[in-house]
């Protein structure tokens, strides 16, 4: 869902602004994604580099979520975890899922999801949104997924793995993983057990804190939510912590050297792995 070619030839003229999501549009919180509203009104973005991150993520993982989708059928569903505004989600049915489901932990992010999904002319049993928590998520009523995405959601969380079990649990397909990297690429030496001993860690994790007091006003920050301390896999520890829940065939998925620097530069990256059947 490209913004520069959204519009054309999809209808004669954009559907009207509904009264409430104009005042999303004239709210000072700014948005996540670069939204097509009309085809002279696009979403004011929180950061400028974050189309060039989202257009990253979207080429890098749409062969794998699409051959996930083809392999699965003509039912095939997907799940969104910390899916903001829902873009990935509209994505996913752009690329060929039956129905899509997104999960946001924000208020701000799953209202303005389900305006935009109405102004788009989504049905809402294709594309179905949740307020929650990962962790309070009850996954067994939503049945389970051909394609589960974790996008920007793990190195906000105090338990990563704990989420990714989550996520795990509810594939039937791909598990697809974006997550910021540390820049510490080497293995960690570590203390273990007796003076002197010590073991060579190639995957390890940092810890960053999200202070409270940042999300005083709702949608300070639209990709987090404070009061954690998150914690920041180096690659090898995301791929092992795939693989620690279950996941097969885990893989980093390479990046294109004309996409985002972060991406290319492996400050960011992504992972896909498999549920085992």
């Amino acid at each position: 869902m490209r913004v520069k070619d959204f519009w054309q030839g999809r209808r004669s003229s954009s559907p009207a602004i509904s009264d409430a999501l104009r005042a999303e549009l004239e709210s000072p919180i700014p948005w996540m994604y670069e939204w097509p509203v009309a085809p002279d009104v696009v979403t004011r973005l929180a950061a400028p580099e974050l189309t060039s991150v989202h257009e990253t993520r979207r080429e890098v993982i749409e062969p794998v979520v699409r051959d996930a989708i083809a392999a699965a059928g003509p039912n095939a569903a997907v799940l969104d975890l910390g899916c903001n505004e829902g873009w990935f989600a509209h994505q996913a049915l752009e690329w060929g899922a039956e129905r899509a489901v997104g999960v946001d932990v924000r208020g701000v992010n799953v209202r303005r999801a389900e305006l935009l999904r109405e102004h788009l002319g989504v049905p809402a049993d294709r594309l179905q949104f949740h307020h929650a928590s990962v962790f309070d998520l009850e996954t067994e009523p939503l049945g389970s997924f051909d394609v589960v995405l974790v996008l920007g959601l793990i190195y906000h969380l105090e338990n990563p793995i704990g989420a990714l079990r989550i996520a795990a649990g509810a594939a039937r397909g791909a598990v697809v993983v974006e997550s910021q990297l540390t820049a510490h690429r080497e293995a960690l030496r570590v203390g273990w057990g007796e003076t002197g001993v010590y073991k060579e860690v190639p995957g390890h994790w940092a810890a960053i804190l999200e202070p409270a007091e940042e999300q005083a006003a709702e949608g300070n920050l639209l990709s987090s939510f404070g009061g954690v301390l998150s914690l920041v896999p180096n690659a090898p520890a995301l791929v092992q912590a795939m693989e620690v829940i279950g996941l097969r065939d885990v893989r980093m998925l390479d990046v294109p050297d004309h996409l985002n620097p972060q991406y290319v530069n492996g400050d960011r990256g992504i992972a896909a792995g498999y549920a085992r059947t």
